[in-house]
């Protein structure tokens, strides 16, 4: 995602962060949470809600820094995945594989580890200003806005899937036996959300106008990225998941496998470059929903993981897991 992409999600992450919570779902049974624990959650989520929306001036800067100061797109930002279905016979060019079929390449980035570390980190972080107030909230608060760039990245279908990433004529760490596609698409299906997302950021003040062409009107797809927290049926799109204690890693790598999925409806096996502009906009809306969803899941498991409802919410998933098993 380009810049005013990722503060426009990570904005709607806040302002849905509370209301989101109460349509609070679990990954395994995909059921609602209990009441109570979404009361619970809630009254949790405000609190975090208001420190965030306290610190929303640097958004700009923090969502972006991942790109703009750290850099480590090549190694964090993504997380190239392949099956036999594009690339047949290739199982062999495997670093790692995951739900038996999904096979990481040498070099395909590791975003799910950098999400589930730098939460962690970050939990830390406020473990340690609890107990000798060395890291400010402000710091901690600049960490989960940071993290947001990660988490959003983890949903763009061109970051999950290795056909993006075609090798080089020496490189012999990627198979050979399927299609790749341009890598001119990466960038212009950003651009399209870019367009889309600036009218409605604007109108919004959650970004300025910087240069002439940010007065452009709404587009046609501007309405797929649109999210209002006062809308009820917007809301209703929004359904954060209640990862345990220890599920993180997993959630993450399951979210790239379901990105890589859509990445191959958009770009079909046997002439990705010819993309699907048909199912764009509607799978545009179904993105933009669940990165919000998910900005809401991973902030309140950091917070979660040093407060007192912790123990409650593990207890909570472990009840719902046997209902279900």
């Amino acid at each position: 995602m380009k810049h005013n992409t990722h503060i426009y999600l990570a904005m709607k992450g806040i302002e849905f962060l509370y209301v989101g919570l109460g349509n609070l779902h679990y990954p395994r049974s995909n059921k609602k949470a209990a009441s109570k624990t979404i009361t619970k959650i809630r009254r949790e989520g405000k609190i975090l809600q208001r420190m965030l929306m306290h610190y929303k001036d640097i958004i700009s800067e923090a969502s972006w820094a991942p790109d703009d100061i750290l850099n480590d797109k090549s190694q964090y930002h993504t997380f190239k995945l392949f099956t036999e279905r594009e690339f047949p016979q290739s199982s062999s060019f495997a670093k790692e594989i995951h739900k038996k079929d999904y096979y990481r390449a040498s070099g395909g980035g590791g975003l799910p580890y950098k999400v589930d570390h730098l939460a962690r980190v970050i939990s830390d972080m406020d473990k340690l200003r609890r107990y000798n107030d060395r890291c400010t909230m402000q710091q901690i608060m600049y960490q989960y806005l940071m993290i947001s760039h990660y988490i959003v990245d983890a949903h763009v279908p061109m970051h999950c899937d290795l056909r993006d990433d075609p090798p080089s004529a020496k490189d012999k760490t990627k198979p050979r036996n399927g299609k790749y596609y341009t890598d001119k698409l990466h960038g212009q299906i950003e651009q399209l959300w870019e367009n889309a997302v600036n009218p409605i950021a604007i109108k919004e003040s959650i970004i300025e106008v910087k240069r002439k062409k940010d007065k452009k009107p709404p587009n046609a797809l501007s309405k797929q990225i649109r999210f209002n927290v006062t809308n009820s049926s917007h809301c209703d799109e929004i359904k954060p998941y209640l990862i345990s204690e220890r599920g993180l890693m997993e959630y993450m790598i399951d979210l790239c496998i379901q990105t890589k999925e859509r990445s191959l409806l958009l770009f079909p096996i046997n002439d990705p470059t010819n993309w699907d502009k048909q199912i764009f906009p509607e799978m545009t809306r179904e993105i933009f929903a669940q990165i919000i969803s998910n900005l809401i899941s991973v902030w309140i498991w950091m917070w979660g993981r040093i407060k007192s409802f912790n123990h409650f919410m593990f207890e909570d998933i472990v009840f719902s897991y046997m209902k279900t098993t």
